[in-house]
């Protein structure tokens, strides 16, 4: 018997999604993933490739006089100004991508830098209510999460960046499903999404930012995938796993061969990316991040500063660090095509800066600028604590594990007088709920270009999305007073 096409059954899956359906930690999570987006993309609009982003966008796209609502383009996120539905998505999503905070799936790929901003657009643009934004962004974070899941490794292996390969398809499902379109619709969104897709991740590997705009510009090609199925354009419907599809371009083959994984045997089944739709929730497994830098690094952070408290840890007595992590996450954008180190040893993300700097200070900032590349001062501003920090760097010894799953570090401390402290995450920590996101966003409050009451209400508005008429109030409370 022939099997549903991927895309087909994605597109069902998408089309007849319910919110009433959908169990409460779902929800929630989804609340979670706006208030997250919009929170650090509120911090990030002031960065200067944001500023740069509302500009093309103001320069090409505007519309009109400012104000929110049902109606032809969306708000731009603290500017106010009205715009394109792609063209808000773009520049906010930049805003939320451009300091390394955006959310996490399989470390490699970052839905909410895409999803949230389209979708809050399109939901403004078409005079959605809170509860189809919330349903439509389950499905679009489904179908990104399923369709990476597996794949995600071998994508980079090849050139590409995983982030705006998979998350063109989620963009695209939730913009169809807000624009009302049925299963075929939004399966043909997908399929163009498919088509549509690319990103190379040269610029990583060289220290080009360009990965700043890379899941933004995904995310306009993922609407306009969706608004060309609304207009009844169709894509193949075999586009992911045909003999010339989606997966065969990004990962080399459409049988599941896969360069690299992991953890696991080097094989997977393009059958899981549909198995168990609306029982089995890959977006349980997303995972928040606040520190400003690469993904890989957030575990080690929190891990660290764990460990300083618990073991009253003096920095000048210890000998030695050793800190093993999945391998993929020491050999950042891929082992196929690693950042060159710089003369400190610092290769990408620059993990042993981030450790050393977290054991001598009890935590790293969240409001400084996104730390990846050997050249970024980081925090260590002042003389004092930057020798330290250099110091201690040198003591550092990160070890790539095969086997250790992602977001799951291993430390251990030796000091000088003998004794050894270790402690070890296990890959589940960070993946909070809206709650628990909610408390440790709060440490972004004197960042925020909007009072600390308004911030509380745009909180408060999030958490009752489920009952909001429309998305009006959330972008409302996005402005300044």
């Amino acid at each position: 018997m022939e099997k549903t096409p991927l895309a087909v059954r994605l597109g069902e899956f998408a089309a007849q999604l319910r919110h009433e359906e959908l169990p409460a930690a779902i929800v929630d999570k989804a609340k979670a993933f706006v208030n997250h987006a919009v929170t650090v993309g509120l911090v990030g609009a002031g960065h200067e490739r944001s500023a740069a982003a509302r500009r093309a966008v103001l320069e090409h796209e505007r519309l009109g006089p400012r104000r929110l609502g049902a109606g032809q383009g969306a708000t731009l996120w603290i500017d106010g100004a009205r715009v394109t539905r792609a063209g808000a998505a773009f520049a906010n999503g930049v805003a939320v991508a451009v300091n390394n905070q955006c959310d996490s799936y399989h470390m490699l790929t970052h839905p909410g830098v895409l999803i949230v901003p389209a979708g809050l657009a399109t939901a403004e643009g078409e005079g959605k209510s809170g509860r189809e934004l919330l349903t439509a962004l389950v499905a679009g974070y489904e179908v990104q999460c399923r369709c990476a899941r597996d794949f995600i490794p071998s994508t980079p292996a090849h050139g590409f960046r995983a982030s705006p390969v998979y998350g063109i398809l989620g963009c695209a499902a939730t913009t169809a499903r807000l624009l009302g379109l049925d299963a075929r619709g939004v399966g043909n969104a997908i399929a163009l999404a498919a088509s549509f897709a690319g990103s190379l991740i040269e610029g990583q590997r060289t220290g080009a930012r360009d990965a700043d705009f890379a899941e933004a510009q995904a995310a306009r090609s993922g609407m306009w995938a969706a608004s060309l199925a609304a207009q009844g354009f169709q894509g193949a419907a075999t586009a992911l796993e045909g003999a010339g599809g989606f997966y065969n371009a990004f990962t080399g083959s459409n049988t599941g061969d896969l360069a690299y994984t992991f953890t696991g045997p080097p094989k997977a089944d393009l059958g899981e990316i549909v198995a168990d739709l609306g029982r089995r929730w890959e977006v349980l497994d997303v995972k928040f991040k606040i520190y400003p830098t690469p993904g890989f690094n957030q575990p080690v952070v929190w891990l660290a500063s764990e460990m300083a408290a618990q073991h009253k840890l003096v920095p000048d007595e210890i000998e030695h660090l050793t800190l093993e992590m999945n391998y993929l996450e020491t050999l950042y954008p891929s082992p196929r095509f690693p950042r060159p180190p710089a003369p400190d040893g610092s290769g990408f993300g620059r993990t042993a800066y981030m450790l050393a700097y977290t054991v001598i200070a009890g935590d790293y900032p969240v409001l400084e600028a996104n730390v990846e590349d050997p050249r970024d001062a980081g925090a260590s501003t002042g003389a004092e604590l930057a020798a330290r920090v250099a110091a201690l760097q040198k003591k550092v010894e990160i070890v790539g594990a095969v086997g250790r799953e992602c977001f799951a570090p291993r430390l251990t401390i030796t000091l000088k007088n003998g004794r050894r402290v270790t402690g070890e995450y296990h890959g589940r920590e960070l993946m909070w709920d809206f709650a628990r996101d909610a408390e440790v966003l709060r440490r972004f409050v004197p960042g925020l270009p909007i009072a600390p009451k308004r911030y509380e209400s745009f909180v408060a508005t999030v958490a009752a999305l489920d009952k909001a008429p429309s998305v009006d109030e959330i972008v409302r409370l996005t402005l300044p007073d």
